[in-house]
């Protein structure tokens, strides 16, 4: 994976050094669903490129209207009117996952067998922890919660989260105006919860508090994770969402 570790792969433009080690990969895994906005401006082989959302289309989650805004090191930067983070379906992540098994035994046909199991290993980890998320929303089915960025719409659906997006950084204090559009937010959706995808800063907890508001994470996990992997990720994930329960829309 060419993104460096701590960039958003979402808002990662590749160097001409990259683009060149791409032009030369045997394949080249794209998640799909706009995900890659760098792919309109780049020329690589068609015929090595892997979108593992193709045919799944119908099941995108358009988003009513783009919104730019900025943060961090990068500037600006804008949300797809796709919503692209749908491997937050678990369901949608094993096909993704079954997508890049077939472009490998195609690929690499000697090592299909190998391939093959590895897929069904995986496939049944991805299995057990839909399962588990799909258990513990349930658990606090209608509870109203928050979200810190517009990037969890597959897994509100799959997982019928009653949630509302804001657009905030965890390592930034939210403008006034910030404070202002929330408090009329929780006026029609009293959250008692806003999961981030980050750990919030101690201020911004603090201030949420006042509010009722208590914050934990759920980290996407769009890149390659510090440390484990992105089932160990999705473990440490449904930790943090245990704490809401139907208490919580007292």
């Amino acid at each position: 994976m060419p993104v460096p570790a701590g960039e958003d792969p979402a808002f990662w433009a590749p160097t001409p050094e990259d683009v060149a080690a791409l032009q030369k990969a045997d394949l080249v895994i794209l998640n799909g669903a706009s995900y890659e906005s760098w792919l309109k401006n780049v020329s690589l082989p068609s015929s090595r490129l892997v979108d593992t959302t193709e045919g799944l289309q119908e099941q995108f989650i358009a988003v009513k209207e783009s919104v730019t805004h900025s943060h961090g090191p990068d500037g600006e930067h804008e949300h797809s009117a796709t919503a692209f983070t749908t491997w937050l379906d678990l369901a949608l992540a094993i096909e993704q996952a079954r997508a890049i098994q077939d472009a490998f035994s195609k690929r690499w046909p000697e090592h299909k067998g190998q391939f093959e199991a590895q897929f069904q290993k995986l496939a049944k980890e991805l299995e057990a922890l839909d399962a588990e998320i799909s258990q513990t929303a349930k658990a606090a089915a209608g509870v109203p919660v928050l979200f810190s960025h517009p990037v969890y719409q597959y897994f509100e659906r799959r997982y019928q989260v009653n949630g509302r997006s804001v657009h905030w950084e965890p390592d930034e204090m939210p403008s006034e105006s910030k404070w202002q559009e929330l408090t009329a937010l929780l006026s029609s959706h009293p959250a008692k919860w806003m999961i981030w995808q980050g750990e919030p800063s101690s201020d911004v907890s603090a201030k949420l508090a006042e509010l009722g508001v208590q914050s934990i994470v759920f980290a996407p996990c769009g890149g390659a994770p510090e440390a484990g992997d992105f089932a160990s990720v999705m473990k440490l994930n449904i930790q943090g969402l245990k704490a809401v329960g139907p208490g919580a829309a007292e």
